[in-house]
């Protein structure tokens, strides 16, 4: 703990006068604190919730700013990012790269849509219903063994994906490959907030953010690209990647120390993974064939699940799995209702747009895909220009922007309604697009505030598999819209189906901005020294 820090006439000169970037950086992805080697006593600061040496008394090294490092430690300080950044492209591509390749799977295979519609799903719930699990997990055991195994299960998975010899093998396949993507989620930001602090923090989570929405756009635009080498090429593509991904991992991540001994919840980590897996699959499988039985029953018994997890939490808070000190912090809540509240209106609307695109208008499944990308380039280039200033305002500034112009993007969604051509839904996209872009960056960040260090792996994935959860929901409301107006059968009623959709999409970013506006107190910029 750094001695209390006497007044300072000019903090914020002497904060960026002071730290040196490359010891600080080495310093916390090893797990530790180091000193400056100059003799004198040590000033420390306390900045954005971490410990931050900013200088010695009499240190000449530092009347002109930290020496620039040897090209080998910039190259070894850029590697985390440079590891999760890859990671994510992989796990979240990985999501969407498959559905282009569905037609050419089915005929191969020689296989139904119904059975290889799993080959999605089955990803898509592992990847929601593992994620607090792991995220735990690594917490527990260190961030740098879960994400270097997790990226050669990743690979094994993808390798055995592209060699299935029938469909059985392959959605088991992506099974194991979705478990090792919810790894992958689970550790990437942690390692992120541990590896940077300060601007290079910010910096980092922008890039993170712009790469998220850059894997997105380039999923479906990939996967048709490769379908033309044979479906196979689709995840065998995903190797080199994953291992190459796995040996910088090796070579440039430091170990890091485990954060505990104690027993792990394993029933805990049972009990919310089914509990949300199923909820996931329940409303996959309503946005697919309706109201159905199976389900309904899918959802009363997450309900029981639910209910049990909570008691069991509340009977063993010592080993509880979120914590009531997690449900508990502000910042922590409103960060979630947020992820879940944009990836719904978003991109749970994207399905039914591409069906409007397709029955209204003819629209060849390359021309939907160039038309819906707006969406992506869009998510890209705000999160890419603006994502690191972002992260150094109050977190009710981007959070608040982000959604009303989510909100605005999803009321667009009704110009059809008054410009029958395809045209009218760019603008939608473009805002949708926008406002994602401006939340994204700062999300990793606000999910991790005032949360120890211990934890960051939990936090980090609750908001994640709320993301998961938000676009699930979305899909499943929409297909609900789709279903009650039936416009397959008229596609004169499109227009009446996009306005309830628009409806219901802005009133779910007017709901959370409220919950922003009453959940989060202002506060310093987290750049502001102590």
């Amino acid at each position: 703990m750094s001695p209390r820090v006497p007044h300072d006439p000019c903090p914020a000169a002497r904060y960026r006068d002071a730290v040196r970037p490359a010891d600080h950086g080495a310093a916390v992805a090893a797990g530790e604190h180091r000193e400056a080697p100059a003799p004198g006593p040590v000033r420390g600061a306390r900045h954005a919730g971490r410990e931050t040496f900013v200088g010695r008394e009499g240190d000449p090294a530092l009347a002109h700013g930290p020496a620039p490092a040897p090209p080998e430690g910039r190259v070894k300080r850029q590697m985390p990012l440079v590891i999760s950044c890859t990671a994510t492209f992989l796990l979240l591509a990985y999501a969407t790269v498959v559905t282009v390749a569905m037609p050419v799977i089915a005929a191969d295979l020689r296989t139904g849509f119904g059975a290889l519609q799993w080959v999605i799903d089955i990803y898509t719930i592992a990847l929601a219903a593992l994620l607090v699990p792991l995220g735990t997990l690594s917490d527990r055991i260190g961030r740098r063994s879960l994400l270097l195994w997790s990226l050669v299960a990743f690979a094994a998975a993808s390798l055995a994906c592209a060699s299935a010899p029938g469909v059985l093998v392959l959605v088991l396949a992506r099974l194991v490959q979705g478990t090792a993507a919810a790894a992958l989620f689970a550790t990437t930001l942690p390692l992120l907030d541990a590896s940077y602090s300060g601007r290079a923090r910010h910096r980092a989570f922008a890039i993170w953010g712009a790469v998220s929405g850059l894997a997105a756009a380039v999923g479906n635009v990939s996967g048709g690209l490769l379908s033309a080498l044979g479906w196979r090429a689709v995840f065998a593509a995903a190797v080199p990647l994953a291992l190459a991904a796995a040996v910088l991992t090796a070579v440039f991540l430091p170990r890091d120390r485990p954060g505990g001994r104690s027993p792990l919840n394993a029933t805990g980590m049972v009990l919310l993974g089914a509990a949300v897996g199923g909820l996931v699959a329940a409303t996959l499988v309503f946005a697919e064939h309706g109201p159905h039985m199976s389900a309904t029953a899918v959802l009363v018994a997450c309900a029981c699940l639910g209910t049990v997890f909570a008691v069991h939490e509340r009977r063993h808070p010592d080993r509880a799995l979120i914590g009531p000190a997690l449900v508990g912090n502000p910042v922590f809540r409103t960060t979630a209702v947020v992820a879940a509240a944009y990836y719904f209106a978003a991109f749970g609307t994207l399905p039914a747009v591409s069906f409007w695109l397709q029955d209204a208008h003819g629209l060849a499944p390359a021309a939907i895909a160039l038309v819906l990308s707006a969406q992506p380039v869009a998510f890209f280039l705000t999160s890419a220009l603006s994502g690191a200033r972002l992260g150094r305002l109050d977190r009710r500034v981007p959070f608040t922007a982000g959604l009303v112009i989510c909100g605005s993007g999803c009321l667009g969604l009704a110009l059809p309604a008054l410009a029958p051509g395809w045209q009218s839904i760019l603008a939608a996209l473009v805002l949708t697009g926008v406002g994602s872009g401006i939340i994204s960056p700062v999300l990793p960040a606000a999910a991790m505030d005032g949360v120890a260090p211990s934890r960051t792996g939990v936090s980090s994935s609750a908001v994640n598999a709320a993301r998961q959860f938000g676009i699930s929901l979305g899909i499943a409301a929409c297909a609900a819209a789709v279903r009650v107006h039936q416009p397959g059968d008229d596609p004169a009623r499109w227009p009446r189906t996009l306005v309830t959709i628009a409806l219901a999409t802005a009133l779910v970013c007017a709901g959370a901005t409220a919950a922003v506006l009453l959940g989060l107190r202002r506060r310093p910029s987290p750049d502001a020294p102590a």
